[in-house]
């Protein structure tokens, strides 16, 4: 009996919260084939503050590593040591899988550090990389135009998305990626474009070693990199465009502060 009636005390209770914090819940989420957007729960945030100070872990320094030797590969190719400098990039790229794979599989080890320089680390070695190799004249101008493009007009449309979601305006809640408000999963383009992406910096400081610039290969690799880069983006920006709708036309802070 008493295990009955609490039963009956617990549903209203679910109930009522469910019903205070589904509004909430559906002004944030969308979910798609190709990015996932949702509003997380408080507890979400109570689990950040709680590994907020766990900087000590192998993950963070190896994404540090990774951030170290971006500018040691940059200096390597421009220089012409191309040998070295697909054995760093290699290695740094190893780093990346190796930091996810123990911050997946070990939750100790994981951190609102790692979960910022990661992939600041990501995009400082690919950045610096794929500027190299065009500098040196190892990759064309448009495919250059194509990666670093994509990435600028992804990170502009997530911060109009992060925009839009925040309950009061500050650059701190606007550019603070450990706040769980907008979640954005890559679709299976952004995973296929990324090794693709990869692939093509490896292919650029391979060619002068084992003489592959006149191969039609090569080219040809390009050119998919270039073509499926494009198509990412503009799934992306079809996506983002759905997202726009889902959310709010204009930010809370907007509206209170014509209140006030």
């Amino acid at each position: 009996m008493k295990m009955m009636s609490r039963c009956r005390l617990q549903r209203p209770l679910c109930s009522v919260y469910l019903a205070a914090h589904s509004r909430a819940r559906l002004r944030f989420r969308y979910a798609s084939k190709y990015l996932d957007c949702r509003h997380t729960s408080n507890s979400s945030s109570t689990d950040n503050s709680h590994v907020k100070d766990n900087i000590y872990t192998i993950p963070n320094a190896l994404s540090l590593s990774r951030i170290i030797l971006s500018p040691v590969v940059a200096y390597s190719i421009v220089n012409g040591q191309h040998t070295t400098a697909l054995a760093l990039f290699g290695i740094a790229g190893f780093t990346d899988f190796l930091d996810g794979q123990i911050a997946r599989r070990f939750p100790s080890q994981r951190s609102l550090l790692g979960s910022i320089i990661d992939p600041i680390g990501d995009k400082l070695l690919m950045g610096m990389s794929t500027i190299s190799v065009w500098y040196t004249g190892l990759m064309p101008s448009w495919l250059l135009c194509i990666i670093l493009g994509r990435d600028i007009i992804l990170l502009t449309g997530g911060l109009a998305v992060k925009y839009q979601s925040l309950e009061k305006f500050t650059l701190k809640g606007l550019f603070n990626v450990t706040d769980g408000t907008i979640e954005v999963k890559p679709g299976w383009h952004g995973k296929l474009n990324m090794c693709l992406q990869l692939g093509a910096v490896i292919a650029c400081l391979s060619a002068p070693i084992w003489s592959l610039q006149d191969s039609p290969y090569f080219h040809n690799y390009l050119i998919l990199t270039g073509v499926m880069g494009v198509y990412s983006l503009v799934q992306y920006i079809l996506t983002y465009r759905n997202v726009m709708g889902k959310v709010r036309s204009k930010p809370a802070w907007m509206d209170e502060s014509k209140k006030t």
